[in-house]
């Protein structure tokens, strides 16, 4: 909002001093103009009077000829040597033409007396010496300008800039997750309007949340029903179905109650605001009870694992990040050929773990999407492969929630490598 008012403010000060800078140089310009006619008409007249008064004397006596004359004037004039003069070039080049010079750092002007090296200087000339003064004043002028508009511009702009200010911090709260934020202007402000679509904006966005998780509540209860009395029905078929047929439909429920579970943790995870339960742990002990769980799905693959010291301590959600690991070695091992490295290791202020298998990697063009919900790549990885497409899009929810994030890179095996990072303490 600084930036907004600075902005302005420049704005207004730009155009103020074109304004003020072109009516100036006009007035100025007349004024010189005006002036300068004035001093060439006096000095021509003093000239003319001279040259009357100094034309039987000798030009060695025309400086006490002209101390003696009484010649009534408004200002000083006297004669000078024309080489005494400090002069530039152009100066004496003017003086040569019979122009006639003029001086306002030293409130003077001269003109060469025709046929001689002497010249007529008339001044201080009060006028000129004004004329310089103002100069100086003219910036302090326009400086005390430029800040009494600074004063109008703030008590103009202070009501838009705090509307604006609480506008930006209710967005960075629903931004946070707290979809009961609302910016509620008074009437009388000018950003009302704005403020009461962006009210209305937050309600439809809340709406559709709620109605998002009342959904999903329901479509996931509706469909374990039918699932449950399917498996029962089918546990009470007398007589029961051949091994094959029946191990098959078995083998479809659970995948469906997979999917629904998938689903509903998916769905736990892609809203605005997650509630994480925090836990300090030893991330070395963790991975240590892990990996026990995973010994009989290694079937005959080697499983390295890089950990940290027991007494290093981490924090973060036990069941998500056990859920996350999960994904991610059930990645591994259904895509791997024999290499699988789980590495942990931590940054100043970060907690990483690593997965890499020696598996068909993922291309470079499509590591972007791979994270998105039911993104299968073809063919090394589809549907036959199992999996939903959503275990990859649960770890960076999980990795979201925690303020962190999950990218994916070539492994050092030549297949893929999951590289998932959280701060510490971000409660």
């Amino acid at each position: 909002m600084r930036k907004l008012f600075i902005q302005f403010y420049l704005l207004l000060m730009a155009s103020f001093l074109l304004v003020t800078l072109l009516v100036g140089g006009i007035y100025k310009l007349t004024a010189e103009r005006s002036s300068e006619k004035s001093l060439t008409d006096l000095m021509d007249s003093v000239m003319t009077l001279l040259e009357r008064e100094l034309a039987e004397v000798p030009q060695e006596n025309w400086p006490q000829q002209l101390a003696s004359l009484d010649l009534d004037l408004s200002l000083p004039v006297h004669i000078e040597y024309t080489q005494d003069q400090p002069l530039d070039d152009d100066s004496f080049a003017a003086l040569g033409r019979g122009e006639i010079v003029i001086l306002e750092d030293r409130s003077l002007c001269m003109e060469q007396i025709p046929d001689t090296n002497y010249v007529l200087v008339a001044g201080p000339i009060p006028y000129l010496s004004f004329q310089h003064e103002i100069a100086d004043f003219d910036y302090l002028l326009l400086g005390l300008l430029g800040i009494s508009l600074g004063l109008p511009v703030f008590i103009w702009i202070r009501p838009h800039w705090r509307d604006l200010l609480l506008l930006e911090r209710t967005a960075r709260r629903l931004g946070r997750g707290d979809l009961s934020a609302r910016i509620n202007l008074p009437e009388k402000s000018s950003l009302q309007r704005l403020g009461r679509a962006f009210d209305q904006m937050a309600d439809n966005i809340q709406e559709v949340i709620a109605s998002k998780k009342r959904l999903t509540d329901n479509v996931a209860h509706e469909l374990r029903t039918p699932l449950v009395r399917l498996r029962y029905r089918l546990e009470m078929l007398d007589p029961p179905l051949e091994d094959d047929a029946q191990q098959g439909i078995e083998r479809d429920i659970s995948h469906l109650e997979t999917l629904i579970d998938e689903m509903l943790t998916y769905a736990r995870l892609d809203r605005p605001q997650v509630t994480l339960t925090y836990q300090t742990f030893s991330p070395a002990e963790w991975l240590q009870q892990r990996q026990h769980d995973w010994q009989s799905l290694l079937d005959g693959k080697q499983l390295h694992v890089e950990t940290i010291p027991y007494e290093w301590h981490w924090q973060g959600d036990i069941k998500l990040l056990d859920r996350m690991l999960d994904n991610l070695v059930g990645n591994a091992l259904r895509y791997s050929q024999q290499q699988i490295r789980i590495a942990l290791s931590q940054e100043p202020g970060w907690h990483i773990i690593k997965v890499e298998d020696d598996g068909p990697g993922i291309p470079a063009e499509q590591r972007a999407t791979i994270f998105d919900a039911f993104v299968r790549l073809d063919p090394s990885r589809d549907r036959a492969t199992g999996g939903f497409g959503l275990g990859l899009a649960i770890v960076q929810g999980i990795m979201q929630a925690h303020k962190g994030s999950a990218v994916v890179e070539e492994s050092t095996f030549g297949g893929a490598c999951f590289i998932c990072r959280w701060p510490e303490a971000v409660q």
